[in-house]
């Protein structure tokens, strides 16, 4: 009788262990989180003739941060909205060369877990160094952010300070010549500061 107790309880045990082993190993990973193109924005501003300048935008955002905590942003160019239509037009083809580069990205790797860990309404302030993609050729460069907790699904990215992009060293000055010399201008900033509110939801 005893022995048949002992037997009982290994087969349980076993039974048991199978079923937890089976359990960890189908359960789905958690998904990750998605970019939620309608409340979130990317804008930059171009300043001409020494002191005018204007806000411009990008309409088609997506991307992820991946549980393991590397994110992308894309940027759909053909999206470019100046409020101008003839602009729109010159810039995608003169400035980012949409035909043949249709697509911006910016990947960087963040500390997930700290956010997570956030309490909802909580922010904090970091700085990561990240990686533009543009025309084919790829830009190391910091990026300051404000990172906020949003609610158990959700939180926002936004940077902290205007993110100065340079067109010499992007190799958009050719694009930026041309659009001068187009528009009839006197200058054109080749500093181009950058702003961001992205929105990520799992």
């Amino acid at each position: 009788m005893i022995f048949y107790k002992i037997n009982m309880f290994r087969s349980v045990t076993k039974i048991t262990l199978y079923f937890w082993v089976l359990f960890l190993f189908s359960t789905p990973a958690f998904p990750d989180w998605s970019l939620v193109n309608e409340e979130s924005r990317i804008n930059f501003i171009s300043i001409k003739a020494s002191d005018i300048a204007e806000i411009h935008t990008f309409k088609e955002l997506s991307g992820r941060v991946k549980n393991n905590g590397q994110a992308q942003v894309i940027v759909n160019l053909f999206s470019l909205e100046t409020l101008i239509p003839i602009r729109n037009e010159r810039m995608g083809n003169l400035l980012f060369e949409t035909k043949v580069y249709p697509i911006a990205a910016f990947k960087l790797e963040v500390d997930l877990q700290t956010i997570l860990l956030t309490e909802a309404g909580k922010s904090s302030d970091v700085t990561y160094r990240g990686m533009l993609e543009l025309k084919g050729k790829q830009f190391s460069m910091p990026v300051k952010l404000n990172v906020t907790r949003l609610s158990h699904q959700s939180f926002s990215v936004r940077s902290s300070e205007p993110l100065l992009l340079n067109t010499d060293r992007l190799g958009l000055s050719g694009g930026i010549e041309s659009l001068r010399v187009i528009a009839g201008l006197p200058s054109i900033s080749k500093s181009v500061p950058v702003t961001f509110s992205l929105i990520f939801r799992q």
